[in-house]
């Protein structure tokens, strides 16, 4: 049988900030004696989400922007902050405590216009131009969105609440997730070409019945999947633990609770604290840097600003099955023995396993301390874009390594997935997909995907996973998949071992030519090509004899 795959892949790159003009400046309190820690946002307008699990919004798409932080569903999680106070001492990354901060949740007032926290917190004031100490005090900052409120002892995430009047922002994701499926949207992802023909299929109660049920069963998955600690961020550094701030992520393979991650850089260099003793400005910052040993503003509406970059990659995977015909979407097939270059009724093509390798991790721990741009750049938008994740392995001690990463699990037996909660691979309807067979019978005809995360709004959804900023090697694939033929004739069985069949296995690696980054947004097609057995026949003409020809019995006398 002849073995094609082919592969396609887009890299989008994702904006580093807003413009400035969308943001607010702000003062938490207006107060001539003391200074209030103030902070501002820029957030990128790329083509992805974070804030909340799927994040899809009707009007600005799957985007995380600095409207969606301040008005729109992410509002309600905000960003949180960690403080570490170190008086006269420079902050340091193996003792240092969060003792000013500790996963303080940052949400933006529309009414005032401001973004705001509770209980305010202001700056150490003890050396200033008038100040009798000598002391220059300092306070570091680190910062990540969405905020997961968590048990402050342990750092491990506080279970949702879903109840009636919950004001948690999962309730209000979950709200408008529902919202979204509406009656002409739960009939296309039933497979009608809308809700009338759904209903002239089953009449009006049982579609607005299927509908309801539909919607239940997506209510109570997702509710299940925004409950499990053991995905998304699952553990951040407790309230008592000294050094950098750590959070724990472990992928999760549903686009529909797939959550965004995110850490604070300094937005531009324009941070200046008060004056030393010696008429010296202190704690200069660059862009695209942490905020480190920052002392007390002199100006009393001045802010911190941060500019969230995205430490997750977003991936979305879609494959087919390219019947007869040499290359997708172009030239001509040739027609099989079935007919229609489609495939034939009586066989399935089972997607068993997809192995991505040097691609990405399915857990690891994101140290918001991340490492200083590099000296030389000096632009401030340039050092911003430079700024790169500090990604550790799960436990935090050490590098991230790579790992294979296999979805499914090879066996068609309607308990894909591990059980270990790292992987969560399944489908949402529980078992490996039957790939699309796709009718090739003329040029430019388009190929149909299936979205190998199949999410619930939308064909296209992706997932984020964690990638290393320093791979250099390109991400393979290896698929295996089955081509099953049910035949009566045969003795063989198939997969079911029950129907009697043929079950052709295979297996194929290629390299995507993909090296996945922080901050982009990936689409791999993937294209099995199949090619059905075709018979010619020539029947052999008699062949006519010339050698004695004639035999005489008896003879004649």
């Amino acid at each position: 049988m002849k073995k094609v795959l082919f592969f396609a892949a887009a890299a989008a790159m994702m904006a580093a900030c807003s413009n400035t003009e969308e943001l607010e400046g702000f003062q938490v309190q207006k107060d001539n004696q003391e200074t209030p820690v103030n902070f501002d946002v820029y957030a990128g307008k790329a083509a992805t989400r974070s804030g909340l699990p799927g994040g899809y919004d009707a009007t600005e798409g799957y985007g995380l922007t600095t409207n969606t932080l301040q008005t729109g569903r992410h509002s309600a999680a905000g960003f949180g902050v960690f403080g570490f106070y170190t008086s006269n001492s420079e902050y340091d990354t193996n003792s240092s405590t969060p003792n000013f901060m500790y996963n303080q949740q940052v949400k933006y007032n529309v009414g005032e216009t401001a973004w705001t926290y509770e209980p305010v917190k202001y700056w150490p004031n003890e050396f200033g131009n008038a100040a009798i100490s000598d002391d220059v005090d300092h306070v570091t900052y680190f910062a990540y969105a969405p905020w997961q409120k968590v048990t402050v002892n342990t750092g491990v995430p506080v279970l949702p609440d879903f109840s009636a009047t919950s004001t948690d922002p999962a309730k209000a994701f979950l709200d408008d997730y529902l919202a979204a499926l509406t009656d002409e949207k739960v009939a296309e992802l039933l497979g009608y070409a809308d809700y009338t023909a759904m209903k002239t299929a089953l009449g009006d109660a049982d579609a607005a019945a299927a509908v309801a049920d539909f919607k239940a069963a997506q209510e109570q998955a997702l509710i299940e999947r925004m409950s499990d600690q053991k995905l998304n961020i699952t553990q951040m550094t407790r309230n008592t633990a000294s050094g950098d701030p750590v959070i724990k992520y472990v992928v999760d393979m549903h686009p529909n609770s797939s959550v965004d991650l995110l850490w604070g850089v300094a937005a531009d260099s324009n941070y200046k604290g008060i004056k030393d003793k010696n008429g010296d400005a202190t704690s200069t910052v660059k862009a695209g840097d942490p905020y480190i040993d920052l002392t007390k503003q002199g100006d009393v509406a001045g802010k911190v600003k941060w500019n969230f970059k995205h430490a997750l990659a977003r991936l979305n995977v879609q494959i087919c099955t390219v019947v007869d015909k040499p290359t997708p979407g172009e030239g001509t097939i040739e027609i099989g023995t079935m007919g229609n270059g489609k495939v034939d009724g009586a066989t399935k093509v089972w997607l068993r396993s997809i192995k991505f390798t040097n691609g990405f991790a399915q857990k690891a721990a994101l140290n918001l301390n991340s490492d200083p741009v590099d000296a030389s750049i000096a632009d401030d938008a340039d050092r911003v874009k430079a700024a790169l994740p500090k990604w550790l392995d799960y436990d935090g001690s050490s590098e991230l390594a790579f790992e294979d990463v296999i979805l499914f699990d090879g066996l068609k037996d309607g308990k894909e997935g591990t059980a270990n909660n790292l992987q969560k691979s399944e489908v949402p309807t529980g078992i490996n997909p039957i790939l699309t067979q796709t009718k090739n019978t003329n040029a430019g005809v388009p190929i149909k995907l299936t979205n190998l995360f199949d999410g619930a709004l939308t064909a296209n959804d992706p997932i984020f996973v964690i990638p290393d900023p320093n791979q250099t090697e390109e991400m393979q694939v290896t698929v295996v998949y089955d081509i099953e033929t049910a035949d009566k004739r045969l003795a063989t069985k198939l997969s079911d071992g029950v129907t009697p069949g043929s079950t052709i296995e295979n297996v194929i690696t290629k390299s995507t030519g993909l090296t996945i980054k922080p901050g982009y947004a990936y689409v791999v097609k993937i294209y099995l090509g199949i090619e059905s057995v075709k018979f010619d026949v020539q029947v052999q003409p008699w062949l006519v004899a010339t050698d004695g020809t004639e035999v005489e019995l008896p003879a004649n006398e």
